[in-house]
Formats: structure tokens, C-alpha cells, sequence
């Protein structure tokens, strides 16, 4: 995976970010593994999915 960018980068963060939401508060690491994402993924993309989670929350 290009953790800088590209089409998988985009849709792994807005998968996770999802998942985040769905999950709501208290989202945790372990969360994210049931939901099929690995280590790496939540290290590489976890800030950022938070983010966008953060502000789909407030646009809804």
C-alpha cells in the first residue's frame, strides 16, 4: 500500500473512517482488527481515518 496516496490509500482510510463511525466513541485498535484492518493499516492510516471520521460526524 502507498501510505502518501493513491486509490487504495483513499479508500482504505475512508473504509476505516466508516468503520470508526459505525462504531462510535471508544473506537479502539482491537475494534478496528475485527473489522478486517490490519496493524499496519491502523498505523499508517488511523490518524487520519479519525480525522475524517471526526469531521463526517459533524457534517451529519
Amino acid at each position: 500500500m502507498q501510505p502518501n496516496g493513491g486509490i487504495n490509500t483513499r479508500n482504505t482510510i475512508n473504509r476505516m473512517a466508516e468503520a470508526m463511525r459505525s462504531i462510535g466513541d471508544g473506537c479502539t485498535d482491537e475494534d478496528l482488527i475485527r473489522e478486517g484492518f490490519s496493524d499496519r493499516q491502523i498505523k499508517l492510516f488511523g490518524r487520519r481515518a479519525t480525522e475524517l471520521a471526526a469531521a463526517m460526524a459533524k457534517a451529519a
